[in-house]
């Protein structure tokens, strides 16, 4: 039976990847943006706070796109909750999609 430290350094490797490549992004200046929170929040509410509204029909368990118009709209979802928020053009184009 594997060591739980070893598939916990595995499960770390893994995860590690794709979190730096979130949060090395450049800072978001407008267009969508993907916001990820602490799954007691409601984004949607975070959401309209912030002045925008969310992109798609989908919603992920700990994400949403959403697109603000005004400038300042990623500050103020990060001060309505949100724990990251990141470029959704550039997360497409991570995720291998057109940007």
């Amino acid at each position: 039976m594997p060591d739980l430290r070893v598939m916990l350094a595995a499960l770390t490797l893994c995860l590690a990847g794709p979190v730096l490549a979130l949060v090395s992004l450049p800072p978001v200046r407008e267009g969508p943006v993907l916001v990820i929170a602490l799954p007691w929040l409601d984004r949607g509410a975070a959401i309209l706070r912030a002045g925008g509204h969310e992109v798609g029909v989908l919603q992920g368990a700990l994400a949403s796109l959403a697109q603000g118009d005004d400038p300042g709209f990623a500050g103020r979802l990060r001060r309505a909750g949100g724990f990251l928020v990141v470029d959704g053009r550039a997360v497409a184009a991570l995720c291998g999609g057109g940007a």
